[in-house]
């Protein structure tokens, strides 16, 4: 399973950004073979990180968060996000010029499905990329997470009113910039991890590269 580790700082985020990144080491050893850190990222106007989380099992996780996690200088609470039927697209090597957002739906429930399958299948405009997509039921409402990759705001938020908020069942859509994103794992490793475990549809490297850099 994948999860979304929500880490809360007590005053500056940033100390506890760091103190995540000078323990990785620490923390990846501590999961051994029974999980991977895949990534971590800052929300815009949150005083949270997320660390994304790949394991074999829930337990490893809880054990991860009560040992290691809570330890953290500046912690002040963990949320953890279940990504349930995540999938991972296809992304170029070289992202630099995109910026990242993270998108939650309210969706009627009876609609589910429905919008789950509309966003699978997105073809999105020139100059956005769909990165991720998930159920997350983390709130009674909010029960839907993707995250998208584009080239300027306007755009991005011209196709999230246009084409995500129209889809039938949508009640509520609230999009999050974010500011920085380190990843904990190389390119090559990502696309053997998530080849492995079925994370990502299959694709051609090549095709997609040319697609996004030209």
């Amino acid at each position: 399973m994948i999860a979304i580790v929500r880490m809360k700082a007590q005053e500056r985020r940033d100390r506890l950004w760091d103190s995540i990144l000078a323990h990785v080491p620490e923390l990846q050893e501590r999961l051994q073979k029974q999980g991977c850190l895949l990534y971590l990222s800052q929300r815009a106007g949150h005083k949270d990180s997320s660390l994304f989380v790949h394991v074999a099992d829930p337990d490893v996780l809880g054990s991860l968060i009560a040992d290691n996690l809570s330890k953290l200088e500046g912690l002040t609470g963990c949320w953890v996000i279940t990504m349930l039927q995540p999938i991972f697209f296809p992304l170029p090597r070289d992202t630099r010029k995109f910026r990242r957002y993270t998108v939650t739906l309210k969706v009627f429930p009876s609609r589910l499905a429905d919008v789950y399958k509309s966003l699978s299948r997105t073809d999105p405009p020139p100059g956005i990329m769909m990165a991720y997509l998930a159920y997350t039921c983390h709130l009674y409402g909010d029960c839907m997470q993707f995250s998208a990759l584009a080239e300027d705001e306007p755009s991005i938020m011209s196709y999230l009113d246009e084409k995500v908020r129209t889809l039938p069942g949508v009640l509520q859509m609230t999009a999050s910039p974010i500011e920085k994103t380190r990843p904990l794992i190389s390119y090559d490793e990502w696309k053997n991890y998530s080849t492995r475990h079925s994370l990502v549809p299959p694709w051609n490297e090549a095709q997609m590269i040319q697609q996004f850099s030209s």
